[in-house]
């Protein structure tokens, strides 16, 4: 009788068990989950679309320090534009897309309007933060070494 008892009792304890677990179980992610990761995966795929765009400036910057012998003449004369706060003037990404490593400070501020504001400053080399046209916070950052730019850098312009 005794072992009766304990497979009744050791029975409905485990169908309790599973009423409970199915009861408390879930039906798989909610669409809130999904939306949410639907968006974190856009957000990584924009990240990676624009750190693929910065290893390609960086493998032109590379090309052009190749092509000069792989080093910087530092013999060369330095007009690397004004070292100032700059014109105020908006670079698109349109302008953006024109300049290329390797022109020279006046050949990028043709074709950006103006000067930008001097973020860094040394015998040789400034860097120049250009205000961009499009999002809060859109710029552009254009290094310059002996009045050729070495490396360019956007983010958000329009």
């Amino acid at each position: 009788m005794k072992n009766k008892n304990r497979r009744w009792v050791g029975g409905a304890a485990l169908i309790l068990s599973l009423l409970a677990l199915s009861a408390c179980g879930s039906s798989g992610p909610a669409q809130a989950d999904f939306d949410s990761l639907q968006k974190r995966v856009a957000g990584l795929e924009q990240q990676l679309a624009a750190k693929e765009q910065e290893l390609e400036e960086l493998k032109s910057t590379v090309a052009a320090i190749n092509q000069a012998g792989g080093s910087v003449d530092v013999s060369a004369p330095s007009d690397n534009g004004p070292a100032d706060k700059g014109d105020n003037v908006r670079i698109t990404f349109a302008q953006y897309q024109k300049i290329e490593i390797g022109m020279t400070y006046k050949e990028v501020t043709e074709i950006v309007g103006g000067n930008g504001q001097a973020l860094s400053e040394t015998a040789d080399m400034v860097v120049y933060s250009y205000s961009g046209a499009g999002d809060t916070g859109a710029n552009a950052v254009l290094s310059f070494n002996n009045g050729k730019l070495l490396s360019k850098a956007q983010a958000g312009l329009d």
